[in-house]
This record gives C-alpha cells, structure tokens and sequence, in this order.
C-alpha cells in the first residue's frame, strides 16, 4: 500500500492493512516477534507511527476510523491497543507497556496533542519497603466518548461512555459513571447526566 514504511526485525509478525481505505505517511516498526496489526474496513490512517518493540502484541484499528496516532509497546510482552469502529482521532499518543491494555470504543471523538499511557515508563520505589509503587495499569475508555485537546489519560483510568472530558484534563481515576463532563488535574465529575454529539449546533 501507498504511503507506508514497514520494517519487520522480528518472526511471525502480521500487519494487515487489506482493509485502509488510505495510509498516508504510515510507519510501522516491529521488532519483536509474534506481533499482530490490525486495521479495519475502510479506516483511513494518516501521519501514523507504530512500534512494537516486543513480543506478542496486537493492535486493532475498527472500521471506519479516521486516525492520526502514534504508538510505543516495548520491553515487555503481550500489550495491547483496541479502538473501536467509527472512531477519531487527532493527534495522540499512545504509550502501552508492562503487559497492558488499551481499550477505546466505537465512535469515540478524540482530538489532538492527547496522551494515553499505561505505564510511567520508569519504577518509583518507596524508600523503606523497596516495593515499586508505580505498577502500570490497563486504560479502559467506552463508546462514544469525547476527548478534548492537550488531555492526558493516564494508568488505571475508566472513563464511561457518552462522557466528556474537557480540555487540557488529566484523567488519573474510574468513573464509569456514563454522560459525565470530566475536568481538571487531576480530572473530577464536573456534571452528570450528559450526552453530546459531532455536528455542530447553529
């Protein structure tokens, strides 16, 4: 396909792009083995960067998405990123790692210079146990969530569906709660019984 740099290190890796409507500008670097890309009936993917740098990991992209993404799985095995039908994104970053999931679902709204991490990337040990007491954790956003620019979705966070969170938020908490508006940093219940909608009102 068009418009894509693939560089496979690794052994019984599989990226399927057969169902892109188009992928322009599109890298994918694999350099673990056992790892699997997925990418939907006619989802479109622009200026998208994926790197899986270890072993047994899946990503599948749901039909009909429109994405602008990056993405970094590494040094540890069996991550893994779903994103639902119907979905957009932006511009986001997403960082998954020490054998977690990320999971956002079918007609979510995510707009740009967003950030979603599972792990902090680096331990932080308490002085006396010694214990690390920054584990990574799976990220779980619902259907039809809508997330504002310049946010951060960070380890742990369950974000319910037909939610919104606002701009510049950092999400650290569980709400399942569905039709919040989520705001702040860290972010908190702004208001309750919500919905929202793309085309714009006016």
């Amino acid at each position: 396909m068009e418009g894509v740099h693939l560089e496979d290190a690794g052994a019984d890796n599989m990226v399927d792009l057969s169902g892109a409507e188009r992928c322009v500008n599109c890298e994918f670097i694999i350099t673990g083995d056992n790892n699997r890309i997925v990418v939907g009936q006619g989802a479109v993917l622009v200026n998208v960067r994926m790197q899986l740098l270890s072993n047994g990991n899946a990503v599948e992209i749901g039909a009909d998405c429109r994405i602008t993404a990056s993405l970094i799985m590494k040094l540890v095995d069996n991550n893994s990123l779903v994103i639902g039908a119907a979905t957009t994104i932006g511009g986001c970053n997403f960082i998954c790692g020490e054998g977690t999931a990320i999971s956002v679902g079918h007609d979510c709204m995510l707009a740009w210079n967003l950030e979603i991490r599972t792990t902090d990337s680096h331990a932080i040990i308490d002085a006396v146990t010694g214990e690390r007491i920054n584990p990574a954790a799976d990220i779980v956003i619902e259907d039809h969530v809508w997330i504002g620019a310049h946010a951060t979705i960070l380890k742990g966070s369950h974000i319910g569906r037909d939610s919104v969170v606002s701009i510049r938020s950092v999400v650290t908490d569980k709400f399942h709660e569905p039709g919040l508006v989520l705001g702040g940093a860290p972010a908190r219940k702004l208001r309750t019984g919500i919905n929202w909608q793309r085309p714009l009102l006016g």
